[in-house]
């Protein structure tokens, strides 16, 4: 099996923030078996998809077409890290982005930035280099409105990008988008890309240190040169079973395929690791099973059979044992706080 992409688990703050608004950002945590104390680790690095997942469940959950953009406007570039600082410390437009394409895997290997430039325009491109991602909409619109806001925080010039190029369908309405990119942004376009007047390459940054970036740089190279931290098997195939809740495909021969492991040496190797497909199931389903009740407006009915119970009675029995209330209270209980 190929390396599962993580990221820092305190990527998810900044949307449980977005969250906080206007729903409870404890719900949405535990989806993907988090709670406060975890994002708050500096530490733990959790699989990407679950990231992917939380963007996803929390724009449902705000009833927001545009969550990741609005998310992405109001990201500071220091939250990043070291990856932040040598971006913050460079000297030009063109250093920032070259170091925030060469140090991005200190914070995840999901993807590759890459920066394109011809005598007429520079091309910012973003693209996901790995397998089994749930749909990426609003983690990609998130990540490439924080590279407008960094550009804009940190230049002193009135920066107009051309185009924005994004490669999923268009949404229905579109109109933050236009403010936030303040261009024309395209969709099912064949890359991901900010695309903007080649000159621009030579803006000064406003916070450039020449010294300070030399040391920053020298601790990234370092710490690039060493892979992330890899997950468990258990933790990959239950970011697996969580994905495949909305589609059905979450039984042990979907997730064996998807890791490309036969069925026996994945129920070996998850022996190896105390665990199994079908306690990875159950706990997919608690997790699950309270967002979907208290955050869609899907029957009880349609939560069972979302989550692969055979008939609505064992679902609701089960949902009683694991939280000691049916899920028609649970729903109530939720709707009057």
């Amino acid at each position: 099996m190929s390396q599962v992409p993580t990221v820092f688990a305190r990527s998810a703050r900044r949307i449980a923030d977005a969250v906080a608004v206007r729903a409870d950002p404890h719900l949405l945590l535990r989806t993907v078996g988090l709670d406060r104390e975890a994002i708050d680790d500096s530490g733990l690095r959790i699989p990407y998809s679950d990231l992917m997942m939380l963007s996803e469940h929390a724009a449902r959950m705000t009833k927001d077409g545009a969550f990741g953009i609005h998310v992405g406007e109001r990201v500071k570039v220091q939250s990043y890290g070291i990856v932040g600082y040598s971006i913050v410390t460079s000297s030009t437009v063109e250093d920032a982005l070259r170091s925030q394409a060469r140090y991005l895997p200190i914070w995840t290997n999901v993807g590759n930035f890459k920066l394109d430039v011809d005598r007429r325009a520079a091309h910012f491109q973003w693209e996901y280099s790995a397998t089994s991602l749930p749909e990426p909409n609003h983690d990609c619109e998130q990540t490439m409105a924080t590279v407008t806001q960094f550009l804009r925080d940190l230049t002193s010039a009135e920066w107009k990008l051309r185009e924005v190029w994004f490669q999923h369908r268009k949404p229905r309405d579109t109109s933050e988008h236009v403010r936030i990119f303040r261009s024309p942004v395209h969709f099912g376009m064949p890359k991901n890309s900010l695309l903007f007047d080649s000159r621009f390459l030579r803006t000064p940054i406003k916070s450039a240190n020449s010294y300070a970036h030399r040391v920053i740089a020298a601790v990234a190279e370092q710490l690039s040169a060493c892979p992330p931290e890899t997950q468990t098997l258990s933790q990959a195939a239950l970011s697996l079973i969580r994905q495949g809740m909305g589609s059905g495909d979450f039984a042990l021969d979907d997730i064996s395929q998807r890791m490309n492991l036969s069925r026996r040496t994945l129920q070996r190797r998850l022996r190896q690791e105390s665990s199994s497909h079908r306690k990875l199931l159950q706990q997919a389903r608690r997790d699950v099973s309270r967002f979907l009740l208290s955050s869609t407006g899907a029957t009880t009915v349609e939560v069972a059979y979302a989550l692969g119970f055979s008939e609505p009675t064992v679902f609701y029995h089960t949902f009683q044992e694991w939280f000691g209330v049916s899920p028609q209270a649970y729903r109530r209980s939720i709707q009057l706080h």
